[in-house]
């Protein structure tokens, strides 16, 4: 197209029509930038979520408890194997049966956020920044634990499948990167 061919189309439109493809070009630039602001506000929101969670946790004192008596039991080289299988006799002990509450709480509390994060409502990288490697190994701990839950409860893939899903998917870019 020519500047003189340009120029005669410019003149055949009226002001009206120039107006109104303005407004309809200025109409959508606003939405675009709307839906930049909305975008970027929901971000910020999951990341302060995420770490307003993880700030309650470390400020809740049964939670607090719950997780170093774990860390205990972990680090002691309990077989959360068997103390798994506890779950199905008919007379556990009762330092099985606190055991298993302890396991119980702290799957429990990391299934929640793992939940929140495949939903998209908390900040997966925010909580792997902050956590990821607990998650990690805490997965690698109890994934045995899982297993057998799973087993003694109808072969049930379901239990404990977003922690599995998320820590599998940390390990899984650890190996990549």
């Amino acid at each position: 197209m020519s500047l003189e061919q340009l120029s005669s189309f410019l003149k055949q439109l009226d002001f009206n029509a120039i107006a109104g493809l303005g407004t309809c070009l200025f109409t959508g630039y606003l939405a675009f930038f709307a839906w930049f602001q909305i975008k970027e506000q929901r971000s910020q929101h999951k990341q302060k979520a995420t770490i307003e969670l993880l700030i309650s946790n470390s400020n809740n004192a049964y939670y607090q408890k719950r997780r170093k008596t774990y860390m205990k039991m972990r680090d002691s080289g309990i077989n959360f194997t068997t103390l798994a299988c506890a779950l199905t006799e008919s007379n556990p002990n009762t330092e099985q049966q606190k055991q298993n509450f302890i396991v119980l709480d702290v799957l429990n509390s990391i299934e929640f956020i793992c939940v929140g994060i495949k939903e998209n409502l908390f900040d997966e990288a925010v909580y792997k920044r902050m956590s990821g490697s607990s998650v990690v190994k805490d997965w690698n701990t109890l994934k045995p634990y899982v297993m057998e839950l799973r087993r003694i409860n109808n072969n049930n893939n379901k239990l404990f499948c977003e922690f599995e899903w998320l820590a599998t998917k940390w390990i899984d870019e650890n190996k990549n990167s």
